[in-house]
């Protein structure tokens, strides 16, 4: 690819990301309510920022769900409401085209849960803020990000429209937040089978212990993460689904 081609898909991020920016009801409640959430929580129980609070064991649960939030009401949802708009029936036609809207949708978005983490980040640990700390949670939110992306982008495949996929999305974010929460220490067999299938199980456990300890899971969720954009060049799907009707 010519550095011309190459600058496209990022000249279209930078467009999806001024569009995010301009939506605070996305930040709301992608961010701002799971701060609500966890300072309801961290003070009802009488805990505090200091040295030996465990800051990573309180919130690894809600950087998971952030970065699962980001990957389906981001990425995902964006996708399929362009294609309910007609935008990729106008301007995405060809697999060319395909790979320069999916890349630049991908590249808006990763820097969109980067901002994200950091301002969770920041809401959360104010004072206590740590930059080599902050460095590797953001390292670590990043691969759930990519984790969730997998699903997330194989979920636009599914002829739905901008309102079934919202109610879809809510529901499989609040069944894997609760199954995940539900199967921790569980000895039943059908849980512990849950707990790994579980994409938000798998995000708490990079969160809470690292990248490192999970380098297997991280080079199959880069592995998987390749297939699915080639599924994806190869049957995104660009016709609104009223069309078809």
């Amino acid at each position: 690819m010519t550095p011309y081609s190459l600058s496209k898909p990022v000249v279209l991020a930078l467009l999806f990301i001024k569009e995010q920016l301009k939506e605070p009801v996305a930040l709301f409640w992608t961010v701002i309510s799971p701060v609500v959430t966890y300072y309801l929580i961290t003070f009802t129980r009488g805990q505090v920022n200091g040295p030996s609070y465990d800051y990573l064991s309180r919130t690894s649960w809600f950087y998971a769900f952030v970065s699962s939030s980001v990957a389906f009401f981001g990425l995902a949802f964006y996708i399929i409401g362009r294609r309910e708009s007609g935008f990729l029936r106008s301007f995405v036609y060809t697999p060319h085209t395909k790979v320069i809207f999916l890349a630049g949708q991908f590249i808006a978005y990763s820097v969109v849960s980067i901002l994200y983490c950091s301002v969770f980040y920041l809401l959360t640990r104010q004072s206590s803020f740590d930059l080599t700390e902050y460095v590797v949670i953001l390292g670590r939110f990043y691969v759930c990000f990519l984790l969730f992306s997998i699903p997330s982008l194989l979920l636009t495949l599914v002829p739905v429209g901008f309102q079934n996929a919202s109610t879809l999305f809510s529901m499989l974010s609040l069944a894997m937040l609760a199954l995940g929460i539900i199967s921790i220490g569980s000895v039943s067999p059908t849980l512990v089978v849950i707990r790994y299938l579980n994409p938000m199980g798998w995000a708490n456990r990079i969160m809470s212990v690292g990248v490192a300890e999970h380098a297997g899971v991280v080079l199959v969720v880069g592995v998987l993460l390749v297939l699915t954009f080639s599924v994806m060049v190869r049957f995104l799907l660009i016709n609104p689904v009223w069309s078809r009707y």
